[in-house]
């Protein structure tokens, strides 16, 4: 059997990054809850089928995220992770296509420009982190040009 020694800096920079994806990740699943609240509730289909979408794609980042943090760990954090409870912000602040565009850039674009300007994490997981904040963007600029397309 194969023993390997980490040495404690690495260590040390490991949970940094794990503490730093998991806050991430925590925030992303507020927001994705408070979305999922906001779409059930919406009476226009086509504009939650839009919501849906953005859902999804968070989703499938969070679930990267969550891997990331497993690789650095060592170990499954699904419970750990998940079991966090999450206090999705009230919908009343999110009345409309323009509020959800709002909302997502406070929550997902603020998010990751903050931790892919952290200086202390590895150059894959900030490529990573650039690639989510892209798919993001994406979704904002379609989100905000099915705005406009509705409004005229």
């Amino acid at each position: 059997m194969l023993f390997v020694t980490i040495p404690a800096t690495d260590m040390a920079r490991y949970s940094y990054m794990s503490s730093r994806l998991k806050e991430l990740l925590l925030s992303m699943r507020n927001a994705r809850k408070t979305l999922e609240n906001f779409a059930n509730a919406s009476f226009d289909k086509v504009f939650a089928k839009c919501i849906y979408l953005l859902i999804s794609e968070s989703m499938q980042c969070e679930n990267e995220i969550l891997s990331q943090i497993d690789s650095l760990d060592g170990s499954p954090h699904y419970d750990n992770v998940k079991g966090q409870k999450h206090q999705p912000v009230s919908t009343a602040k999110i009345t409309g296509m323009e509020s959800v565009c709002d909302y997502c850039e406070e929550v997902y674009v603020k998010g990751y420009k903050g931790i892919i300007s952290d200086n202390h994490l590895g150059n894959s997981l900030t490529s990573l982190m650039k690639n989510h904040l892209r798919i993001f963007q994406s979704s904002l600029t379609q989100l905000k040009q099915f705005t406009e397309a509705a409004v005229n």
